[in-house]
């Protein structure tokens, strides 16, 4: 009302009820598309981090034998560029102690 301080209270009401519901406007549907677009690219990106993670998982325990939850947990933190090159050095491999190492530089 400090916006239209020369319009009653009833030409106010009228005034709101005459405009566009905010669900229908051009705005609204702008910034909804993007929400969805912003939400899929987090997901694909969330999605992408678990598999690469648990392909490395996977192949570490066939390359050097059972992961310890503590180096579990060092790999669930990596960045998914990380784990691709995690996923590289692993190849080399021998022993877990060699996974110490790496996870220490990393």
């Amino acid at each position: 009302m400090a916006r239209f301080k020369s319009l009653s209270l009833e030409e106010i009401l009228k005034m709101l009820g005459e405009l566009t519901p905010l669900e229908e406007t051009r705005a609204y549907k702008e910034l909804v598309a993007k929400g969805v677009t912003i939400g899929r690219q987090e997901g694909r990106q969330q999605g992408r981090r678990r598999e690469a993670r648990r392909l490395v998982l996977l192949q570490l325990q066939r390359r050097i034998g059972a992961v310890p939850a503590a180096q579990q947990r060092r790999i669930a933190a990596l960045s998914v560029e990380q784990l691709e090159s995690l996923g590289a050095a692993l190849l080399d491999f021998r022993d877990p102690s060699e996974l110490d190492a790496w996870l220490a530089d990393h």
